[in-house]
Formats: structure tokens, C-alpha cells, sequence
């Protein structure tokens, strides 16, 4: 009896010793990725951090397909104005075709049907009058917001192709973050994350708000971004007395997406 707890033992600290090994190595590649990345974040006039991360992801800005290196940005005051305030093609910013403006081909794509991904110029007043005076824009007068679902995902294909792509890095504004941790971007390399990461809380200055992720050694093949609240539901804004986090966006930047 005593030999056969002596072996059950052993066995036991092997067992042990292998999970503390796994539960290491995992632990060291994770910090290898979050090692791997530089962030960039800003609050108030954003500027300055917008244009420290367009130097990250490559100076030269793409407008054609067929580029190599630089960096692509998507803001939505092209949007023309009969494609405002109802759902967007998934498509519109890679949209295929000989007759496609350049404009429309930039290697950008998210899931359209059950979602539902809408642009306005008036900061959703139509949609939810309650929130119509939380949402600044960065640049021009439109900004961009899935108004169904608090949790959506963006993919890259090749600008001008629906061949899959990956890029390096990613940046988004971001217009009324009032709870700290809960609008995120989080990265994949495709079943694997390559971390969460959270949107900054505006300053008493502005709505504004920036985060910028590039790594530098690893692929992004989608993101998904998340936020508190669904515009679409309606009601006020936690600022203003409201339940939720209502979040809008303006520009998105990415370095140029390469074939998978």
C-alpha cells in the first residue's frame, strides 16, 4: 500500500510539473505578443497621436489598388448622401469591379445582413435623438457606427480583390467612450488573439478618442471590435443619465493589406 502512494505521488508532481510548464509557455507567448505590439492612444485633440501612428503603419498613403507598403485610411464622408442612415454593404470599402472608383477599393470589409453598419451626418440624430449631441467627428462631418450589435468583425482582403489579406496594424477614433475598459478592439491571426485592447475614456475637452495597435512581428487576419451599448435600442447615454455606453467612430488606418 505505502509503494502504491509513494507511485501515486510521483505521479501527481509529474503531472504538476508538466501543467506548470504548459501554463509557462503559454504565458510567455502571450507576453511575446504584447511585447510585439506598439500602441499608440490619445483623448482630447488627437491629432498629434493620429499622426504619430500614420508614421507607424507607413507614410505613404494609398488611394489605388496594387500598392505596396504604406498604409490605407477609411473615413466615411464619401459616403454619398443616398447611402446615409440605412445599412451599408459589407463590401463598400473593397467594392470589385472595373468601373469601382479607387476610392471604393481600399482591402476593408465587415459582415453586413444581421448587422447593421450605417454612416451619418448627423451624428445619428434620426436614429436616437437622445445621443444626437454625444458624437463629434474627427474629420470631415460623417462619422460610422453599427447600430445593432455591441460586438462586429472586420476583415481585409486585398484592395481591388476579394483574395484574403492581413495587415500588421490598426487604428481607430472613436467619438463618446465614457466607461473605462469596455470599448475594445481585440486581434486575431485566425483562431489565435493576439490581445484585447481597450479604447481610452475622453478628456473634459472633447469626445475624442484614439488607439493605434501595429505589431511588428505578427499577421492580423480580422479584428473584432466591441462596445457597451447599441445605438439602434435607443435611449440616453450613460452620461446623460442612460444605461449604456453608446460609441460611434470616425476614421480606421491600416498598413497595406498583403495576400494571406
Amino acid at each position: 500500500m505505502k509503494n502504491n502512494h509513494t507511485d501515486l505521488k510521483q505521479f501527481l508532481r509529474r503531472i504538476a510539473g508538466v501543467v506548470t510548464i504548459v501554463t509557462m509557455l503559454t504565458g510567455c507567448e502571450k507576453d511575446k505578443v504584447e511585447n510585439d505590439a506598439t500602441i499608440i492612444t490619445g483623448t482630447g485633440d488627437i491629432t498629434a497621436k493620429v499622426n504619430e501612428f500614420r508614421q507607424v503603419l507607413g507614410s505613404q498613403l494609398n488611394t489605388t489598388p496594387g500598392a505596396v507598403g504604406g498604409r490605407r485610411e477609411v473615413n466615411w464622408d464619401g459616403v454619398p448622401a443616398d447611402l446615409l442612415n440605412k445599412p451599408l454593404p459589407g463590401n463598400f470599402f473593397n467594392t470589385i469591379g472595373s468601373n469601382v472608383p479607387p476610392t471604393r477599393q481600399k482591402g476593408l470589409v465587415y459582415s453586413s445582413g444581421v448587422d447593421n453598419f450605417q454612416v451619418s451626418s448627423d451624428g445619428f440624430k434620426s436614429l436616437n435623438s437622445e445621443t444626437a449631441s454625444a458624437f463629434t467627428p474627427f474629420s470631415g462631418s460623417q462619422v460610422f457606427a453599427n447600430v445593432n450589435s455591441d460586438l462586429w468583425k472586420v476583415d481585409f482582403q486585398v484592395p481591388g480583390e476579394v483574395t484574403p489579406a492581413t495587415v500588421s496594424g490598426f487604428g481607430l477614433v472613436f467619438s463618446d467612450v465614457d466607461v473605462a475598459n469596455s470599448t475594445f478592439v481585440e486581434f486575431f491571426n485566425g483562431t489565435e488573439s493576439l490581445g484585447k485592447f481597450f479604447a481610452p475614456v475622453h478628456d473634459a475637452s472633447g469626445s475624442l478618442s484614439f488607439l493605434g495597435v501595429h505589431f511588428k512581428n505578427q499577421k492580423v487576419t480580422h479584428l473584432m471590435v466591441g462596445h457597451d451599448g447599441i445605438l439602434g435600442e435607443g435611449g440616453a447615454d450613460i452620461s446623460t443619465g442612460g444605461k449604456k455606453d453608446f460609441v460611434v467612430f470616425d476614421d480606421f488606418l491600416f498598413d497595406e493589406p498583403v495576400k494571406q
